[in-house]
Parts: C-alpha cells; structure tokens; sequence
C-alpha cells in the first residue's frame, strides 16, 4: 500500500474495508447491542484491520485476539456519542465534511478527487470514510456546544500554573506523549489495566504510538496523536514526574496509575530549560523608623503595615494608601529586573500576582509592604499555559460526560 493511504489512515482514522470472504451471516452477526444500535462484526473487523494497518503491526489471530477488548469499547463509545448528538439535534454540514476532505488531501499532496480515487482502487470505500469523518465532527461539535462551555479555565488558575512554572525555571523539560485510559469505575480497574497493558505491548513491538493515541486516548491531546509537548516537573500528576524521573529518552512507561486512571507516556526528548529574565514594575507602602527605632514603634508599624495590606486589591489602591501614610518613601518604584533586587525582596514579590500585595517586610528605612504593577516574564508563553490547562479541563470535564453515557447506557456485549 503506498504511504500516502497509509498516512490517510492515521490522519483521518477512518474504516479500511475487509475481505468479505467470510459468510454474511457472521459478518452481519452483532458484536455488542447498544440501546437501540447494533456494533456488528463487521464493524470490529473493519476497526482491527484499521489499527493493524494504521499502526504498522504484522497481522496475526494473536494480535487481533490482543485488540479485540479495546477496539468493541471503542466502538460502544462512538455508538453512545452519536446517539446524544442525534438527541441535541447536532449534525454536521456538507461543508464542514467537504472542508475536512480537503484537509485531508493537502495532508496528502493530492487533490480531493485524486485522494478519494486512490483510496477506492487500494478497497477502501468512500462511503466508510464519509461516515468516519461525519462521526468525528459530530463528536467535535457535541464538545463543543455540551462540554467546553464548562471548562473554562480562570485567571487565578493561570497564574498558579506560571508560579509553578517559575518555581521549577531551570530544571529539565521533558517533550512527551500519551495515551490515557480513564477508571470511572473502580470496579473495572482490572478490566482497565488489562487493556492498558496490550496497549503498552504493542508499542513494544513496534506500533506506532501516534495511531493508537488517536484510537484509544481519553485525552484532548488524542487527536494529535497523544503530543502533550514539552512540560516541566509539577505540571504532571505526581506518578507521572516519578516515571520520567527514571526513564531515557526514547522509551515508554508501562501503565501509570493515578487518581484518574491510567497513562502510558512515551518521553520523546529533555532538555534543560532556561531560566527566563523577570522585569517587575512595583509600588510601595513603606512606613519610615527611625535608626534607633523602639521595639513598641516597629510593633505599630508593622500593625499599620498589615493592615494597609488588607486593604489592596489592586495596584492602584496604592497611590490612595500612600497619601495616607505620608512617607516620602511610598508610591511607584518604577520597572526593575527581579535578579537586580536584594534577595529578601526577591524572595517576597518573586511568586505574586499583578495586583497582590507581598507580606510586610522589615527593610532599613521601615515596614514596607510591595505591589506587583505588571510583571514582563521571558521564556513564558501565557498563551499556551492557558491552552494546555483549558485542555485538561476540557478532558475532565468530557470523561464525565461520557461516563454518564455510559452509566445511562443499556449494552450488551456479545462476542
């Protein structure tokens, strides 16, 4: 087969047809019964031949056997989707699919036409592939309209994951991929890890990960191919950081546990990262002592300094707070780079946020308490901190739509 089908069948993850050699009766026999819709065995041979081909395996009763479990969920999991999205009333237009085609044939350097005709003379049907693409945008579009409105991601959240950021600035980054297998029901964590385990045997034989990532991750990074992308340590569950502790890269964890379920992580390559350059612009409220000040006035000073404290919520509540105070010392420090300021001060201004005020401090002059203003960090990329905390939400938040699903669901599995 040329390796333009081969990269189709990964890209779009479509139904490669079958011989149909074997007795009609056993191919339209059903292989499981979900509410009112029928996977046949069809279905799962087109599928297993699908991820045969997709993944570069060699065909064998064995490795189908392997895949078998995996491939019926899959498919009761499409079958669940596509009934919901038929309850919302959600359908996919004729451009959004004409759209998709196209996309799809600039992937493979060829015009549509081209791309369907060879896809056709190597016995794939185009009425399969049809289908498979309206499937996933439907699913896309169900996403879109039921889920992603709930995993907003809020700007505390965002801030907390750039201070993790800072606090790990220096250490190694890891570029990774994965396949996530969520436990919804502790019940099934055998069942689960059964699965996660064939999973990690065909990668050590030589599948591609990337194909079994789009086929059976859980995650929102599935549909390009499991790439999370460089992270650094904290930005993973716990368990996850540990394995890549102790792997090279190149290789592939076995399952990982952890509170949601199980990950498979292929550690594509580490580097260290660079510590970027931090500019802050602060304000101060400083509350002056005298050199020989008493124990009683730095008490009161550092009273009145905790409570002008509580009355910041933002940096301009300063210039108000500082006309209070009346030190000359009070007011804009203007913009300074955070390694050019005395340790102490580093240490207390190095994790806030714009707007929030530091704890008081006892500097030589007085009590001072500081303001974040604006914060100008490089080698931070806010924009896709954000992207990649909307989509773990977003993965949350559809594993718990599809666990009601599933929950809701009358099926009966049959082979």
């Amino acid at each position: 087969m040329p390796q333009a089908v081969k990269n189709a069948i990964v890209s779009a993850v479509f139904f490669l047809t079958v011989s149909f050699e074997a007795p009609a009766q056993e191919i339209s026999r059903a292989a499981a019964v979900v509410n009112d819709d029928i996977v046949s065995m069809l279905d799962v041979k087109q599928r297993l031949q699908l991820l045969i081909v997709s993944t570069g395996q060699k065909d064998s009763p064995e490795l189908r056997q392997r895949m078998l479990s995996q491939v019926v969920r899959s498919l009761i999991d499409e079958r669940l989707q596509a009934q919901e999205a038929k309850r919302l009333s959600i359908k996919v237009s004729e451009a959004q699919i004409e759209k998709a085609f196209n996309d799809i044939s600039r992937q493979n350097k060829m015009p549509k036409e081209a791309f369907l005709k060879l896809l056709q003379s190597n016995g794939i049907l185009a009425d399969s592939f049809t289908d498979q693409v309206r499937a996933q945008l439907t699913w896309q579009s169900l996403i879109a309209r039921r889920i992603r409105p709930t995993a907003q991601v809020s700007e505390d959240e965002v801030e907390g994951a750039i201070r993790r950021v800072r606090a790990n600035s220096g250490t190694t980054l890891r570029n990774i991929s994965e396949i996530f297998l969520s436990v919804d029901n502790p019940g099934r964590d055998k069942e689960i890890l059964g699965n996660a385990e064939r999973i990690f045997e065909q990668l050590r034989a030589k599948a591609k990960f990337g194909a079994l990532a789009r086929q059976f991750s859980e995650s929102a990074t599935a549909p390009r191919n499991g790439e999370v992308g460089w992270v650094q340590k904290g930005q993973l569950p716990a368990e996850i950081d540990l394995a890549l502790e102790a792997m090279e890269p190149g290789q592939v964890s076995r399952p990982i546990r952890t509170l949601a379920g199980f990950h498979i992580v292929w550690l594509r390559d580490e580097r260290q990262s660079a510590a970027g350059e931090v500019t802050l612009e602060l304000k101060q409220l400083l509350f002056a002592l005298p050199a020989e000040a008493s124990a009683a006035q730095r008490k009161d000073a550092l009273a009145r300094a905790q409570n002008a404290r509580t009355q910041v919520t933002s940096c301009q509540d300063i210039d108000a707070l500082a006309q209070t105070v009346g030190s000359p010392g009070s007011g804009s420090l203007g913009k300074m780079k955070l390694t050019d300021l005395p340790r102490e001060i580093q240490e207390a201004v190095s994790g806030l946020s714009n707007g929030q005020a530091s704890e008081p401090m006892a500097l030589p002059a007085g009590i001072s308490v500081l303001v974040v203003c604006d914060r100008e960090d490089s080698g931070i990329d806010r924009k896709r901190i954000r992207q990649r905390l909307s989509e773990e939400r977003l993965s949350v938040e559809a594993r718990k739509f599809m666990r009601n699903l599933r929950l809701d669901a009358n099926v009966d599995i049959r082979i």
